[in-house]
């Protein structure tokens, strides 16, 4: 089964992708880590320009690795084709059954601890907002989001996040709103007057607010992780990615701005959910609605984090590192299920871990050795003079080098406070090598292991109504069509030849 066109996203969609990653519940929730770093109102402006920027060389080059290398995956995809196979196969294991499910969980109880944080100031009740009913309610709408994603992207996930999307500009529209009402009307401009007054000039710190406000910017590599379900990606990638962080940044320094015109900065720092608290300072009775708008966003992120972790997981299967049940698709939607369903079950069940806020420190450390990784790939090719679609959009060559500093610099800045966070990182690596080694690089498995991994692919066509997936070897085709061109039937007759399954659980790379 091949991809069909009808089913990839557009401009739109991929914008609302874009920015629904790159935003989420951060700027409604604590942007406080920024300001406090950086001590005074000009700096942590600053910050956020400044992140913008770094983060727009991390998108350079992910647009150029999306257009030269247009398989979906990301990163694995990259260090796939550059033939660094253990090291993705490491970062494969530990992404698709730690890194992407945490953050999906974490996305997940966010939004059940603000629904019910919602019920109680609304109702009046007094629900706990940590534990089991949150969890619930968090379940509740993950779930229907899986069932979206096992359908068309473009026709229902991809409408969706269009949807929450909107939603999500509706609220940054009534905090910017207010806030400018509060600036220009009313003039409440007390924290302008000495913007630079109070500025830590600690370079450690600077660095940290700076780091915190970085991360703010994270998303920007969304669509490299479904790159064959985007039309025209050479086209949608660079706009949507760029439109994508043009709007973020607008829209982080705008809030910035709205919440300095209300709140003072003892106020600013001290709070845990600066939107809240700033709803009730200026929406009066309206307030309560936030908390229920705040969840209602988080719907966005679920949504691109489960259409990424998916798309991961089905990357890897058809490159014969996970089981060949997972690169099994509707024949119609091409919507990877199987992916989508065991993605959904592994982070309902790494919700239950208790400090998950922890976990994903230790996940997210391990993303940005996979990307410092994928930045030496790509100079390497670079060097090593790989061929390039000629329509691939190429960067200069010190663009690479510059986000390959700023990798290493984000590995090295948590390590001098909490280098805990560096060895757990470390340690998840050797864990994916260590099932490299046992499962994929004696390139067989155990008999039982391979009746296993065929029952898989047979059940799963049954239960979910799907057909693995094959992709067209163009390089074949080519040789085939120059030896016989008189016999165009024999071609037609002869149509396995130009197909093959990528993806035999243990064989790897056929």
């Amino acid at each position: 089964m091949h991809s069909n066109d009808g089913n990839k996203i557009g401009l739109i969609e991929a914008i609302a992708y874009c920015v629904g990653d790159i935003i989420g519940s951060g700027i409604f929730v604590s942007p406080t880590s920024v300001l406090q770093h950086s001590g005074s109102v000009g700096l942590s402006l600053i910050m956020w320009t400044l992140g913008a920027f770094i983060a727009v060389f991390g998108a350079l080059v992910y647009i150029e690795l999306g257009t030269t290398i247009r398989k979906s995956g990301c990163d694995f995809a990259y260090l796939t084709h550059v033939g660094w196979h253990p090291i993705a196969s490491a970062f494969l294991f530990v992404a698709t059954t730690l890194t992407y499910p945490a953050i999906l969980a974490i996305h997940t109880m966010a939004f059940g601890e603000y629904f019910v944080k919602g019920i109680n100031v609304a109702f009046g009740k007094n629900l706990s907002t940590s534990g089991n009913i949150p969890r619930i309610v968090g379940f509740t709408a993950l779930l229907p989001l899986a069932f979206l994603n096992l359908f068309s992207l473009k026709k229902f996930a991809g409408r969706f996040q269009i949807v929450a999307t909107i939603v999500k500009f509706l609220v940054i529209l009534i905090i910017i709103g207010t806030g400018f009402w509060y600036l220009v009307v009313k003039g409440e401009t007390k924290n302008f007057h000495n913007i630079f007054n109070g500025t830590n000039t600690n370079p450690d710190d600077i660095v940290l607010g700076l780091y915190n406000g970085l991360f703010a910017y994270d998303g920007f590599d969304v669509l490299n992780f479904g790159t064959e379900e985007i039309e025209n990606p050479r086209r949608t990638m660079p706009l949507a990615v760029f439109a994508g962080i043009g709007i973020s940044a607008i829209v982080y320094i705008s809030m910035n701005l709205a919440y300095f015109s209300v709140l003072s900065i003892e106020e600013f720092k001290g709070s845990d959910t600066v939107a809240v608290d700033f709803a009730e300072k200026t929406l009066g009775s309206f307030y309560y609605a936030i908390p229920f708008l705040i969840a209602i966003l988080l719907l966005g992120s679920m949504n691109s984090t489960v259409f990424t972790s998916s798309r991961y997981l089905f990357a890897g299967s058809k490159a014969g590192i996970m089981p060949a049940a997972f690169k099994c698709v509707h024949p119609i939607s091409m919507s990877p299920r199987a992916a989508v369903i065991v993605e959904v079950c592994v982070t309902i069940g790494i919700s239950f871990i208790g400090n998950l806020e922890q976990v994903l420190n230790y996940m997210t450390y391990a993303v940005w050795m996979q990307r410092t990784v994928v930045q030496m790939a790509l100079i390497y090719m670079r060097f090593k003079h790989f061929p390039v679609p000629k329509d691939a959009f190429i960067n200069p060559i010190f663009i690479p080098f510059i986000f390959l500093f700023i990798c290493i610099s984000l590995l090295v800045i948590p390590v001098k406070d909490e280098y805990q966070v560096g060895i757990y990182g470390i340690c998840l690596l050797i864990a994916g090598f260590i099932i490299y080694s046992i499962f994929i690089f004696p390139n067989k498995l155990p008999k039982f292991l391979t009746d296993i991994n065929e029952n898989g692919v047979i059940a799963t066509q049954i239960l979910l109504n799907t057909m693995p997936f094959y992709e067209e070897q163009n390089e074949e085709v080519e040789v085939i069509e120059e030896i016989i061109t008189d016999n165009i039937s024999y071609i037609s007759n002869n149509n396995n030849n130009k197909r093959k399954y990528f993806g035999t659980f243990g064989t790897r790379w056929e």
